[in-house]
């Protein structure tokens, strides 16, 4: 089976007025409703550079208007485009930046967050991940390192729930590093417990310090990655 192929759009959420009002004219009028509810201007500017730059991307791969894009949610609110179209695709964002991980025809989860320093990352991992994971997160240096570790795995299981339409509690038991000590880009995670049906390709992407994001990738095949980068300005315009 050939590898399957999946592009990542890195998306700046630091959008100019100009572009956040350009892209709201995009939004459907659920979208629109969803970013008015923000409570904070920053956190509305957020959604909307973030779910109007999606349509943008997919908008380029499908060869239609943005706005003219049906998106509805499927199990567990994982969304997806209504016409059935076989492309995939996943968001997900953290402070100023988004990821959109785009695929033609295999599923797919991303998931990106950021370091908190101070959280009691080691009791957590102890009571809700599996024990290899614990010991993984316990055996670390010091507290940063803890926390890095720590957000590693939870990245990549948030990405497993993604790309699958499960839910998180279904994912906190789920390995999702086949050997810590081995130098490999690319783990096929499978769920002992079948609560997460199927087989996933798991790696770690390349985002700015302080945060950590991975993929999940339908099937056991290490994807092929491209990294694309969404730019600020007219080019959304």
């Amino acid at each position: 089976m050939d590898e399957p192929r999946v592009d990542v759009w890195t998306v700046p959420l630091d959008g100019a007025p100009a572009t956040v009002a350009a892209l709201s004219l995009m939004l459907s009028g659920r979208e629109a409703e969803r970013a008015g509810r923000c409570r904070f201007e920053a956190d509305r500017r957020r959604f909307v550079v973030a779910h109007g730059a999606l349509r943008r991307i997919l908008a380029g791969y499908l060869d239609v208007p943005p706005e003219e894009l049906r998106l509805e949610r499927g199990h567990h609110g994982k969304p997806r485009l209504a016409d059935g179209a076989e492309l995939r695709f996943n968001l997900s964002h953290c402070g100023e930046l988004a990821l959109v991980a785009v695929s033609r025809h295999a599923e797919v989860g991303v998931d990106v967050d950021r370091l908190r320093p101070g959280l009691p990352v080691e009791a957590f991992a102890e009571r809700f991940f599996p024990a290899s994971d614990a010991r993984f997160v316990a055996a670390a240096a010091g507290p940063m390192e803890r926390g890095e570790r720590f957000l590693r795995l939870w990245t990549r299981k948030e990405a497993v729930v993604k790309a699958a339409g499960a839910r998180l509690t279904q994912g906190l038991g789920l390995p999702v590093l086949t050997d810590p000590d081995t130098d490999t880009d690319t783990d096929v995670v499978r769920d002992p417990s079948g609560q997460i049906r199927g087989v996933w390709s798991v790696r770690d992407l390349p985002v700015p310090d302080g945060c950590l994001a991975a993929l999940a990738v339908a099937g056991a095949a290490a994807p092929r990655v491209s990294v694309r980068h969404a730019h600020r300005g007219s080019a959304w315009v």
